[in-house]
């Protein structure tokens, strides 16, 4: 998994010091004649491509620069031709949603051969090896999107039954989410350790399922960022790519050092800080007042999607096991107090009890339970210390039967 290269001072003896001499002046009197080829060019034949419009665009860290655009003729045949000084994303694009990654060094002349219809599952390339990488990687990816969206349609085409079982349904879904979102984790690892050099590795990296979630998990997958960093930024030191990577990297293991501070705060058996916060009528209410009872401290949010999605399983639960000493103490980080009863009310949440200051992300909770995101929440024991936490679906459920039912 981890690539070292190890050079220890014994190797060079004096034979090989002069050697290494000899080859590095050889080199410099070479490189006097040497003319660096700046010049790219990607061509190639489209099926069922007549007519369309084919833009290229170069890929900075946060934007899109349009480079060249034609029209393809009734051959199929496109052409684009420029100069770079060093190596650059690029992507062909028919639409927003029908394109191409490109990885291309001055010098190289890509061919392409592909269906426009769907350029991500059909296309071949020659003439970059780094291209022909962000290819086989993208088509993966394609596929696990189009698994994905398969089964959010089979979900909610599902929800129209009115047989359906749907708590069930629900967690089936999110088994099957999960499933196929870790086959595509395993395929990114993999493809990294086979590739930790390759600016494809850098794709992979920062690849998501969806608009939330991210391939690999920032803390669990951190050595592969790492890896993928230590050796790109040494390649390519001055290549915007890689130093925001590095930058990235840095702020993760600082991230990763504050969460490990929470673990020792927040860990398992800790007593859970006290929260005092009013409620929708303006009444205070404090965590501590809930002491003598099993407690889902919850944060969560009107405008949080995934929130949403819990709060059914939260209904449930609470349902079940409130006469037997459960209690929910729900923390919003809402901005307004419209919103929050809104919430509360559409989701079915008045049985327990609500706070927030309504301060969004400045809430005081934030710092205080080192919140990165939400829901978040930790369940408490009757003394009010921490005995799990980011319980979800269907684990919330569990961990209550045992504590209840066994």
């Amino acid at each position: 998994m981890y690539q070292q290269n190890i050079h220890p001072k014994s190797f060079l003896s004096n034979r090989s010091n002069a050697i290494f001499i000899f080859l590095a002046l050889s080199f410099s009197l070479l490189s006097c004649s040497y003319e660096f080829d700046s010049n790219y060019s990607i061509t190639g034949k489209l099926d069922n491509s007549s007519g369309k419009k084919l833009v290229l665009y170069e890929m900075g860290t946060y934007d899109m620069i349009p480079l060249d655009s034609t029209v393809i003729g009734d051959d199929g045949q496109f052409s684009f031709n420029g100069e770079l000084e060093q190596v650059r994303f690029m992507t062909l694009h028919e639409t927003p949603l029908n394109y191409l990654t490109l990885i291309v060094f001055p010098g190289e002349e890509i061919k392409i051969s592909a269906n426009l219809e769907n350029l991500q599952q059909t296309a071949a390339v020659n003439g970059s090896k780094e291209s022909a990488l962000a290819i086989e990687l993208n088509k993966k990816m394609h596929n696990t999107i189009i698994k994905l969206d398969s089964l959010s349609n089979s979900y909610r085409d599902s929800l129209n039954n009115p047989a359906t079982d749907v708590e069930m349904l629900r967690e089936t879904t999110r088994e099957h989410f999960e499933e196929i979102s870790e086959q595509q984790r395993q395929f990114t690892i993999n493809f990294i350790n086979r590739n930790p050099g390759s600016l494809a590795s850098l794709m992979a990296l920062y690849q998501q399922v969806d608009p939330r979630n991210f391939v690999l998990r920032q803390q669990e997958d951190f050595r592969y960022y790492a890896l993928v960093d230590s050796i790109l930024i040494n390649k390519y030191p001055d290549l915007e790519y890689t130093v925001t990577l590095n930058e990235n990297v840095k702020e993760m293991k600082s991230q990763i050092a504050l969460r490990s501070e929470r673990e020792n705060i927040l860990g398992g058996g800790a007593i859970a800080p006290e929260i005092s916060l009013p409620d929708p009528d303006g009444d205070t209410i404090h965590l501590t007042s809930l002491r003598g009872n099993y407690v889902l401290l919850d944060f969560w949010a009107a405008w949080c999607g995934p929130c949403r999605e819990e709060n059914p399983y939260l209904v449930n639960v609470y349902n079940k096991y409130s006469d037997k000493g459960f209690e929910i103490y729900q923390v919003s980080l809402d901005r307004t107090r419209e919103a929050w009863i809104r919430g509360i009310t559409e989701d079915n949440l008045q049985s327990w009890s609500h706070v927030s200051d309504l301060q969004f992300w400045s809430s005081v909770v934030v710092p205080l339970y080192r919140i990165e995101g939400i829901p978040a929440n930790y369940l408490l024991d009757p003394e009010g210390r921490i005995i799990a936490r980011n319980l979800r679906g269907a684990e919330l459920g569990n961990a209550l039967e045992e504590i209840f039912e066994n």
